[in-house]
């Protein structure tokens, strides 16, 4: 079958980035064609004007900052590019995302329904990542499948979809309609205990199952696979932290780690608006080659699991406490 996806959007997260390929991997090897359906929030469609006129003359300075000058913190973007940041890269790593079969970008509803009615999917998958936040989700309804109608009996399948927080989930004006929307899945699964509370109580599906993230489904051998041979630090003894909300606190935890096992600290940055991100092969040789992991990211507890390392895991409420749980 021909199936699409609805995920968060690829951005510079790097545990979306990977769950979004996992799923993909398992679904091809199930015999499937996954495609994402690649939806973005909704800004300007102007394409002209005085902006678009300053945000070609810093093109022009990027340009001279990058080639002449060689300078690593500036990124070459589009500037008809509705996101355009001359500081900030698109994505994590933009050639491992050419490795996700994607649908184009939907900026709109009217995009949306485009690419559904072009693209011609058997089945659709909402998940995984925190796909039920309304405040991480460009369109929340978009994410209950809101723009199939009634009488559309493809299959719709929730598979590992989470909340990420176990209240102010979703508007209370929006969620009669969730509701309404979910009751038309064919088959719901959630990634957290608390998400089969909330599905249960407050959308009434009691059919719904708890499920591992799609980067769970996969061996450590598969992901191994991804990292290059020039990536690799084998031999070297280090700690791997990888903090996506940095704070006094956490860097203390640093330090004594550090002083503990007696190693240096070698960091990831996540989300970065630095163009010097590492790469998916750079990201995961550092879980794969560590001695210890210090984490606040979902994603970081997973691969410190999946490779088998030793970690500390610090719970990050604003990013969704309980899939720490």
């Amino acid at each position: 079958m021909k199936i699409g996806i609805l995920t968060q959007p690829l951005q510079r997260n790097y545990g979306g980035i990977i769950q979004n390929w996992a799923l993909q991997e398992t679904l091809r090897r199930m015999g499937h064609e996954p495609e994402m359906i690649f939806r973005q929030a909704d800004t300007s469609r102007s394409r002209f004007g005085g902006i678009t006129i300053l945000r070609c003359c810093s093109l022009v300075k990027c340009i001279i900052y990058k080639i002449l000058l060689g300078r690593r913190d500036v990124v070459l973007r589009n500037p008809f590019d509705r996101t355009y940041n001359p500081r900030q890269p698109r994505y994590a790593d933009g050639k491992f995302i050419k490795r996700i079969q994607r649908s184009r970008i939907c900026h709109s509803d009217r995009e949306l329904r485009e690419v559904i009615t072009k693209n011609h999917y058997d089945a659709f998958i909402v998940g995984s990542d925190q796909v039920w936040r309304q405040e991480y989700s460009p369109r929340i309804e978009t994410y209950f499948l809101d723009f199939l109608s009634d009488s559309d009996h493809r299959k719709k399948v929730a598979y590992a979809a989470s909340f990420g927080v176990e209240a102010d989930y979703i508007d209370a004006d929006k969620m009669q309609q969730c509701k309404t929307l979910l009751s038309r899945f064919d088959a719901v699964s959630v990634r957290e205990d608390g998400g089969l509370r909330i599905v249960r109580e407050d959308f009434g599906r009691h059919d719904v199952e708890k499920v591992l993230d799609p980067t769970l489904l996969l061996s450590d051998s598969d992901y191994r696979c991804l990292i290059k041979a020039s990536d690799r630090l084998t031999g070297e003894k280090y700690i791997t932290s990888y903090i996506l909300d940095g704070n006094f606190e956490k860097q203390r935890i640093l330090q004594d780690v550090s002083s503990r096992l007696s190693l240096p600290v070698r960091s990831l940055s996540g989300d970065s608006d630095n163009a010097n991100m590492a790469t998916v092969s750079q990201w995961l040789a550092s879980f794969a080659e560590t001695s210890f992991v210090v984490t606040d990211s979902f994603h970081g507890c997973v691969f410190s699991i999946i490779f088998n390392r030793p970690f500390i895991a610090i719970g990050n409420a604003r990013r969704g406490l309980d899939r720490f749980t």
